[in-house]
């Protein structure tokens, strides 16, 4: 082309077109070729601008110094190295196809492989992704059988090292995310490898830019909401549909980790088992109760009131403590408008405590109709008995034989525990009865009797009957079991109380009850009131434990015919209603210390006038005040907790002392659920996290084994974009890509199948499109026939043809 004053210019690229020269062999047209011209020392064609009569180019500087030719110019003349125009354009031929062994690059430009495309097994990259892949497809199918199975971990988890659920839960995501990491690296590099493979292998359909970008996929999950046209066109094919598996599984596998095997405290299933507790005593038992009452006085120091001294201290603090508590129930519910139900059992349970961080509560057994009773003996009838659980079960299940870790701070440690054990029971019996009704058991009422309460020890010791006298008849007997035919005593007063006290007697002979005289206020109607009060061991309830670090609850569950725990449905012969004559002896001194025997001395006790006030003034349970006989069983409450520590779990005590200095182990059986780590979700829609689990396992394996087939050997991927960078800019241009150039490739480009070809020549990989790979080719010269003479096959050319002519059952690496 003529210079323009005197300017030269570079040759603008010329698609398709090739150079030959008479002492090389013709080569494929490369834009990036340097040695188009025809002497080494000339390193680039030059070119002078036509005549501006002549010119129908229109160049125009798009910045840079880079200049836009919008017209294909009419090339008059070109001066290359002396060259006149016609002797180069008689050269400008159009390229041969890549099936041929002309390299695809000069001499000085050729772009031969140093190396094989195929790694050795032993290779730093094959062994990496094979241990990449293992650690996957075991890591994966741990955690989906751990999804699966729950487990639980106990304490076997940090051995006591009191490990935070914080902590557990963090290092449950870190082994997830090392997990989904290895995945998707293991995924990509499968990805990689076959879509190298299927390039390669000349049989196979080839591959399109589509197929390329499904690593991206993995790797940028949002490129298919970007690029959606991607998916057209692979996403309905096996590997799309397993490259989308894998997105899915990438993006959601540390949720699902988290979701459902994330180490959590949660209870877990109710479960079986034996405890064992250490036993020294029977129920009730005062001796044993005084000998162990914790205080400073030393025995020597208080031989004779030592420990009843520290009984009734005992029984004062915790009788008025679970006293107060029911009372301030019913209060709030009263000052609420709330009025209880005349029916026993549907009324507020009797409640207590144990050291202060145990809450007791009770249950109302033996239920009878109040009214129907009031109505059949023509006077007021209540008659309730109040069940409260064993100690001994929350004193087990704190030994270290039995092996239950104790709560934490946090819920680890919690558990819900019942228990199938007899449990002490408190029976209140009152009736209003009159004055004269009364003569009989009031010594000072009896002919020739005076009360003198200096002398009233010493007058009983003296005056009242002894044995086998059953002493007098009353209109009562039938009601409490008095007389001969019954075989229990009656009570003695000395006097009858004044209004709002209280006389108890606890020191009949051959009796099992403690026997509380009052006088409630005129505003009833009620002359006076007697209850018996005694208790017993019943077999007809279950004992539920509940403990956390922030307290515990100890309950009891009777008379329910579907309780299998019951201790009567483990042992059918335990028999319900031997009354103990060792509370009696308890009760005494809880009486005494509750001010109960105050009113032998006229004494005007607070807590004998609540009592009487609590006296119903019918024949029925009144709504919204507690009873007498309720408000008692609960103040007793306390000696039924009291007298069962340490003591026996079964319905009998055989040994020949009342109490033993060794324990001795007794078992019991359970039901127990207790928090521990247990890797599950805590709410049912978790589960639909478990495909993902799945699905990662079955992909992790399918590549394990896609791996395990290759031999463990790696092909170069030719998907990585270094690589294709390398492959594409040493390609030749084609057509098929026209108009991508610069927004990308639209969408009639994805469908277009490539491959990867050798130039065998110079054993040089390049990137073609399947249309082209039959192309025609131009006539060589004599110079590149030349050229084609067979010559020794290398190993990197050995390797590519084996590579591309190989069938899914012949395998080279």
């Amino acid at each position: 082309m003529p210079s323009h004053h005197g300017e030269e210019y570079l040759l603008p690229p010329l698609s398709r077109l090739s150079y030959t020269d008479p002492d090389r062999p013709q080569t494929s047209w490369s834009p990036f070729d340097p040695t188009l011209a025809a002497d080494a020392d000339r390193s680039y064609i030059r070119y002078e601008r036509a005549p501006a009569s002549h010119q129908e180019q229109d160049v125009g500087s798009v910045g840079l110094g880079i200049q836009n030719v919008r017209s294909r110019p009419e090339v008059d003349e070109i001066h290359a190295g002396g060259e006149s125009h016609s002797s180069l354009h008689s050269n400008l031929q159009t390229p041969r196809s890549h099936t041929s062994k002309t390299p695809l690059l000069g001499s000085e430009g050729r772009c031969p492989q140093r190396k094989t495309i195929a790694t050795s097994w032993n290779g730093w990259v094959p062994i990496t992704i094979m241990v990449l892949a293992v650690y996957a497809s075991v890591g994966s199918g741990v955690y989906f059988w751990v999804a699966v199975r729950k487990p639980r971990y106990g304490n076997f988890i940090c051995f006591d090292c009191r490990l935070l659920p914080s902590t557990a839960d963090l290092l449950s995501a870190l082994f997830a995310k090392t997990i989904e990491l290895a995945y998707v690296t293991v995924f990509v590099s499968c990805l990689g490898q076959y879509l190298s493979r299927r390039a390669l292998r000349r049989t196979s359909h080839g591959i399109s830019i589509s197929d390329m970008s499904m690593r991206t996929w993995i790797m940028q999950p949002g490129f298919m909401l970007v690029h959606s046209e991607t998916l057209r066109y692979s996403a309905f094919t096996f590997l799309g549909a397993m490259t989308i598996t894998a997105t899915i599984v990438a993006m959601l596998y540390t949720t699902a980790a988290e979701a459902l095997v994330s180490p959590k405290l949660i209870y877990g299933p109710y479960e079986s088992r034996e405890l064992q507790g250490n036993v020294f005593t029977d129920f009730f038992n005062p001796v044993y109760l005084g000998y162990n009452c914790p205080t400073p006085i030393l025995n020597q120091s208080d031989p004779q009131h030592r420990n009843t001294t520290c009984l009734q201290m005992q029984h004062v603090g915790q009788a008025y403590h679970n006293y107060i508590a029911y009372i301030n129930d019913w209060s709030n519910s009263i000052a609420q408008g709330e009025s209880a139900s005349t029916v026993l059992e549907q009324r507020p349970p009797p409640i207590g405590s144990i050291h202060d961080n145990t809450t007791v509560t009770g249950s109302w057994i033996d239920r009878s109709n109040m009214t129907e009773l009031s109505t059949h003996y023509g006077r007021m009838v209540l008659n309730v008995t109040a069940a409260m659980p064993h100690a001994g079960v929350l004193y087990a299940t704190k030994n270290p034989i039995n092996g239950l870790k104790q709560p934490q701070n946090s819920s680890e440690g919690q558990f819900d525990l019942t228990a199938s054990v007899l449990c002490p029971a408190i029976n209140v019996l009152c009736i209003s009865m009159t004055a004269s009704e009364l003569r009989p058991l009031i010594y000072d009422m009896w002919p020739g009797k005076k009360y003198d309460a200096a002398n009233w020890q010493k007058q009983i010791e003296n005056d009242i009957p002894r044995w086998p006298a059953w002493l007098n008849r009353t209109v009562v007997d039938n009601i409490f079991g008095w007389g001969l035919e019954y075989g229990w005593r009656p009570p003695i007063f000395p006097i009858l109380p004044l209004e709002n006290q209280t006389i108890v007697n606890g020191s009949t002979a051959f009796g099992n009850a403690l026997h509380l005289l009052g006088k409630p206020p005129s505003a009833t109607g009620l002359e006076y009131v007697l209850c018996a009060m005694k208790a017993k061991k019943t077999p007809r309830c279950s004992v539920k434990y509940t403990a956390s670090a922030s307290g515990a609850r100890l309950s009891t569950d009777c008379e329910k015919p579907d309780n299998e725990w019951q201790y009567n449905h483990w042992f059918p012969e335990a028999v319900d209603g031997n009354w103990s004559l060792d509370w009696k002896n308890v009760a005494t001194e809880w009486a005494n210390s509750l001010s109960l025997n105050a009113g032998v001395s006229d004494g005007k006790a607070s807590n004998a006038r609540l009592l009487m006030q609590l006296t119903p003034s019918g024949y029925s349970l009144e709504p919204d005040l507690p009873s007498l006989a309720e408000a008692l069983a609960v103040m007793a409450g306390s000696t039924l907790i009291l007298g069962t520590e340490n003591a026996t779990l079964v319905d009998y005590w055989d040994r020949p002392d009342s109490f033993i200095t060794e324990p001795e182990v007794q078992v019991f059986n359970t039901s127990m659920k207790v928090v521990q780590y247990q890797s599950s979700g805590k709410e049912e829609w978790r589960g639909i996290f478990f495909p993902v689990l799945a699905l990662a396992w079955a992909t992790s394996l399918i590549c394990l084994g896609y791996l395990i087939r290759q031999k463990g050997r790696q092909l170069t991927d030719f998907t990585e974009p270094q690589n294709l960078f390398t492959l594409a800019i040493n390609s030749p241009t084609t057509s098929r890509l026209d108009g991508a150039c610069g927004v990308g490739p639209q969408k009639p480009h994805f469908k277009e199948k490539w491959y990867i070809g050798m130039e065998e020549e110079d054993e040089h990989y390049y990137i073609r499109t399947k249309a082209e790979e039959n192309t025609p080719t131009v006539p060589m010269t004599q110079a590149s026939m030349e050229a084609e003479r067979p010559k020794p096959v290398s190993p990197g050319l050995e390797e590519y043809r084996q590579l591309s002519a190989r069938s899914r059952r012949r395998r080279c690496c």
